[in-house]
């Protein structure tokens, strides 16, 4: 039995598309990681994660270039961020937090975004 050239083709664009909607689509999901996850491990240096965590109290300081500086902590692992930019205005000590951004060592990351968890009267 023969195939027809017209199957062949519609199979190739198929696996094609496919191809293209997983690369699209992974390349753009971006969950949530812990800071026990990314302290130590050099993968992940230069590829941006987001990290929720809780700020470590007393760590909140700010640089000599006007940068934000503080620690995040699961409770297991602790990293450095370092932050450029305005800081969320319900920024505190012991505040859960979103930190977006690339680590540059194992122990270290830029943020180039900061998202404050709401507290909930309700928890």
């Amino acid at each position: 039995m023969k195939l027809k050239p017209v199957y062949i083709i519609v199979a190739l664009l198929i696996v094609v598309s496919a191809i293209l909607a997983f690369d699209t689509f992974s390349s753009y999901v971006n969950p949530y990681s812990t800071v026990s996850e990314i302290a130590g491990d050099e993968s992940y240096i230069g590829r941006e994660v987001q990290i929720l965590a809780n700020i470590t109290k007393g760590s909140i300081k700010w640089g000599d270039d006007g940068s934000l500086l503080f620690n995040i902590t699961d409770g297991e692992a602790t990293i450095a961020v370092t932050y450029t930019g305005v800081p969320p205005q319900s920024f505190t000590d012991r505040q859960r937090v979103v930190a977006i951004g690339v680590p540059t060592t194992p122990y270290h990351m830029n943020a180039t975004q900061l998202l404050v968890k709401c507290p909930s009267k309700y928890e």
